[in-house]
């Protein structure tokens, strides 16, 4: 008697189990598709393309989401968490690329297209009866709830985050009008949240705030009487409060963070060769001037052929291997006269431009406007 309701015990939770699996494959197949199967806590980059719009880079960082172009500051945390609602965004209906026409749907060429990690989401139109929108990817087009393209189509300052402070950074020291802050206000300028982000545009005007970081870097400001507005210049934008912080000031306290680290300056960066000055040569004046002694008229003088060639630059500066001076060849004009910068053992008697073997044009060099020395004043023909 007890084996057989032990048997039966068996039975009945092998059926438990198997409904159980029936029940779980019945609502998976009932589950509608999704765009992608991706988790968007794996996300690292977002590229949104526009065709004749700047293209916005964002990318997650230790402390969020930051904008890297087209400015470089921190993103809305939560616009770019609706933005990527669209990975679980159901499909209405999917069929290949290769059976539609991509041209009427708007997606031949796509003018916008979504980039997160390696999956690309190329945007067209919107179906005429369902009013859904058409996404293509990986050889697919689906039709979504257009729930997702007017976010893609703001202006890249909606991406921008409404906290005027980078995130995960307090202040360690800050300034209003050049008089020192309390540390209790420290605090505030942390907290505080912008109501609306706006570009800076025409005339600006306001108290200068330089706030501080551990690492010694800082940000400024010009925030207006009211303490609503705060301007940064650098990145051309206005942080619109809904009400102006409350600061105090401190001006017995002490700056502790180490110097604003300056960037290195264009010169530093320059290699040697671009900081070489070479010497202007010109044929009628002589060689070897240098611009500032034909700027002052000062004569030529001819270079030492016994003295290597040297930048007049920074004597420092490291020569480049394989360097050599430009050189000028000048065919003499007279006796006496001899050619300049002419190798060792070369005949300075033959020779023309680059090719030594062949002698000059007859008349080359010649003024043709040079008294005639064979023309005597007061001869027959002027007489005539």
């Amino acid at each position: 008697m007890g084996r057989r309701w032990l048997a039966n015990l068996v039975l009945l939770l092998v059926l438990a189990l198997l409904s159980l699996g029936v029940r779980h494959e019945l609502a998976r197949e009932g589950r509608p598709q999704t765009l992608a199967g991706v988790d968007p806590k794996d996300l690292r980059l977002i590229e949104v393309d526009r065709d004749g719009e700047p293209r916005i880079r964002i990318e997650r960082g230790p402390d969020g989401w930051r904008l890297l172009e087209p400015l470089e500051v921190d993103a809305d945390q939560a616009r770019l968490e609706r933005l990527l609602e669209i990975l679980g965004s159901p499909v209405q209906r999917s069929f290949p690329e290769q059976s539609a026409a991509l041209g009427e749907l708007g997606l031949a060429p796509s003018k916008l297209r979504l980039r997160l990690d390696g999956l690309t989401l190329a945007f067209g139109g919107l179906d005429p009866l369902s009013q859904q929108r058409y996404v293509a990817a990986d050889g697919l087009v689906h039709l979504i709830e257009d729930r997702f393209y007017h976010l893609l189509i703001a202006p890249p300052i909606d991406f921008v985050s409404r906290s005027p402070l980078p995130a995960g950074q307090p202040p360690a020291f800050a300034t209003l009008g050049g008089v020192p802050l309390a540390a209790g206000s420290l605090g505030v300028l942390a907290g505080l949240s912008a109501e609306r982000v706006e570009p800076l545009a025409g005339e600006f005007a306001g108290v200068p705030v330089q706030v501080k970081f551990a690492d010694g870097r800082a940000l400024r400001f010009l925030v207006s009487e009211d303490r609503r507005r705060w301007s940064r210049l650098d990145q051309k934008l206005r942080y619109v409060l809904t009400d102006g912080p409350l600061l105090e000031l401190d001006p017995g306290a002490t700056d502790p963070t180490p110097p604003e680290p300056t960037p290195a300056s264009v010169a530093d960066q320059e290699p040697a060769a671009t900081a070489m000055q070479t010497q202007a040569l010109r044929p009628e004046d002589g060689v070897g001037m240098d611009d500032a002694d034909l700027e002052a008229g000062l004569p030529a003088e001819e270079p030492d052929p016994d003295v290597p060639f040297a930048p007049l630059a920074d004597p420092d500066a490291p020569a480049l291997e394989g360097m050599r001076p430009p050189e000028v060849r000048l065919r003499r004009e007279g006796p006496g006269d001899e050619d300049l910068y002419l190798d060792e053992g070369e005949d300075a008697t033959g020779g023309f431009g680059a090719e030594p073997y062949k002698d000059p044009p007859q008349g080359f060099g010649m003024d043709p406007f040079a008294p005639d020395p064979a023309y005597e004043p007061g001869g027959a023909d002027d007489d005539r």
